[in-house]
């Protein structure tokens, strides 16, 4: 079926009109590991979709029938052109389901996550390890069947939900054979974030609005010599103070 899809898919490509680039990281980011999803998972998604559509394929014959015990002249074209659509629907959902495992990659970097995806909707999301609340591995029924497992990344929404419960921004990624190690991989990154103060290098432009960290300690080291400076002053002048009181 691979070489099958091969043939197909010069055929369907222009229609999704992609810009096949490959992911990059966010600047200050190392790359880690690169991911991509196993075949199994690609095994997995084509049999999904085969299913999905099994309804489908249901109705399609079920017109078949009728149109050729119906239209005596014009039955048996009409039944030909509905399974035509219908292999035609088949092969294009094949080739996506492909396409989407060919572009989906899993960038690990040393300090954000990029996940990009999509053959009919393109998405790129990053997500920073300080943003991140939850890592869960999960593994169903199907999934240990076929030998892979999903990794879950649970980050703190930007914006404000009815409940508090539901603001949370949920990432997975499924069909990784190693989402154990590549868990732990991330605790560590994650542990050193937080270490590390959850924030990005001081530079010299600030990164948060207010002083720089340079001028935060001049001012600190100027108020420390005016404070000597008046202390050193109000030693050296006790008579100067005592006929001030007389006066």
């Amino acid at each position: 079926m691979e070489k099958l899809l091969e043939l197909l898919k010069p055929l369907f490509v222009p229609l999704l009109k992609l810009e096949l680039r490959p992911p990059r990281l966010p600047e200050g980011s190392s790359l880690v590991r690169e991911l991509k999803p196993s075949e199994a998972w690609l095994s997995f998604r084509y049999l999904a979709v085969l299913f999905g559509l099994l309804n489908q394929v249901i109705g399609a014959g079920v017109l078949g029938v009728l149109a050729i015990n119906g239209l005596e002249r014009f039955g048996w074209p009409i039944a030909l052109l509905i399974a035509l659509g219908e292999l035609v629907i088949i092969a294009f959902s094949l080739v996506v389901t492909r396409v989407d495992w060919e572009l989906r990659h899993y960038l690990v970097g040393d300090r954000s996550l990029r996940v990009s995806l999509g053959a009919l909707n393109r998405r790129e999301v990053t997500v920073s390890y300080a943003n991140v609340q939850n890592l869960e591995v999960s593994q169903g029924p199907l999934e240990r069947l076929f030998g892979f497992k999903t990794l879950t990344l649970s980050t703190a929404g930007a914006s404000q939900s009815k409940l508090e419960s539901e603001n949370l921004h949920v990432i997975r990624l499924p069909g990784l054979e190693d989402a154990d190690a590549i868990r732990e991989l991330m605790l560590g990154m994650l542990k050193h974030q937080k270490d590390a103060g959850l924030g990005e290098p001081v530079t010299g432009g600030s990164s948060a609005p207010g002083l720089s960290m340079l001028r935060l300690m001049e001012v600190r080291e100027a108020a420390r010599a005016v404070q000597a400076a008046a202390t050193s002053l109000s030693l050296a002048s006790p008579g100067a103070a005592m006929s001030e009181r007389t006066r």
